[in-house]
């Protein structure tokens, strides 16, 4: 069961005096955050907890990107600085991009997203590939559920591995190139309020502080709460051999229906929200053919989380000998 947290202050957090960094290893990929206001470190460390590095000698302030550290050279580094006068914060990253806001929470969501954006170009550069989607798995084999933001995708992950499925992320699946696997990727789960209804391992999530983490107000959930609330949850990597499409937001009054797609056309719809397509999609659409190779592909027409989890159960028993 996930336990509740202590309750945080809601009054602005003060400056710090000095800025703090946090160093994290996302995939291989060595980053540093740097900022002022310790609320925003603490979103940023909540959401990435489980690639957190711990050095002796963390370097302080935006000059970490230049100067000699005591740690690997950060692949990609972005830093939130509130003005002293708090007209506002900036959010810069090593890439070059820079953008004003007039608070603080704004700026640690683009702080969030500029994290993403940073370590998916990494990412890319080294030709592993991302899919925005949730992965599985199941019986050894990897579940791709894909959907847009607010179809259910989290809740249907947190749903099957009530059912015994092992999780692999709720956000990318990631494929290994050498191997042409689904890799775990243990970004902490973002949990929308409705979701600990539906899953009774959740409910002490109502006790929690909910922060803005980019998709609304949410609650993080780190692998290591996880693997308490569903022992044995966190998966190996494993090939890819089903693919789900979500085809809109849940709709309880119905009956969940589950259509054949061709891979080929599922493909495409992978390849469309997928970060990488907009910079080399014919390279993107290579990769991701090779990977998808004898998978069995649906849309999923999601009903009442119960008997949407029974029938996608009853569709991986019926695929699983293929």
């Amino acid at each position: 069961m996930i336990s509740p947290a202590p309750q945080l202050a809601h009054s602005p957090a003060p400056l710090a005096s000095q800025p703090a960094t946090a160093h994290y290893a996302v995939l291989g990929v060595p980053i540093a955050v740097s900022t002022n206001v310790p609320a925003a470190l603490q979103v940023v460390d909540e959401t990435y907890a489980a690639f957190r590095q711990e050095y002796g000698a963390p370097a302080r302030g935006f000059s970490a990107f230049q100067q000699e550290l005591a740690v690997p050279e950060p692949a990609f580094a972005a830093e939130l600085t509130a003005l002293a006068d708090r007209s506002g914060a900036l959010v810069r990253d090593s890439g070059g991009y820079q953008r004003a806001w007039p608070d603080a929470q704004d700026a640690s969501i683009d702080l969030l997203d500029r994290i993403v954006h940073g370590v998916l170009a990494e990412l890319q550069r080294r030709d592993t590939y991302a899919i925005h989607a949730g992965a599985l798995v199941d019986r050894g084999a990897a579940l791709i559920v894909a959907g847009r933001s607010g179809q259910g995708k989290t809740t249907l992950t947190l749903g099957l591995l009530r059912r015994g499925l092992g999780l692999l992320s709720d956000e990318f699946a990631v494929i290994d190139p050498a191997s042409q696997r689904i890799v775990p990727y243990r970004r902490s789960l973002h949990v929308r309020p409705g979701t600990p209804e539906l899953i009774p391992e959740l409910r002490a999530l109502s006790e929690r502080p909910r922060r803005q983490l980019g998709g609304g107000i949410e609650w993080s959930i780190t692998p290591d709460e996880l693997a308490q609330a569903f022992p044995g949850c966190l998966a190996p990597a494993a090939p890819l051999r089903y693919v789900i499409l979500l085809d809109g937001a849940p709709q309880p009054e119905q009956a969940p229906t589950l259509t054949p797609v061709p891979a080929a056309l599922a493909t495409i719809e992978l390849l469309r929200g997928t970060w990488a397509a907009s910079r080399d999609f014919s390279g993107g659409l290579a990769r991701l053919s090779r990977v998808m190779d004898g998978t069995v592909c649906a849309r999923l027409r999601a009903g009442a989380l119960e008997p949407t989890l029974d029938a996608i159960e009853a569709w991986l028993e019926a695929h699983s000998d293929r």
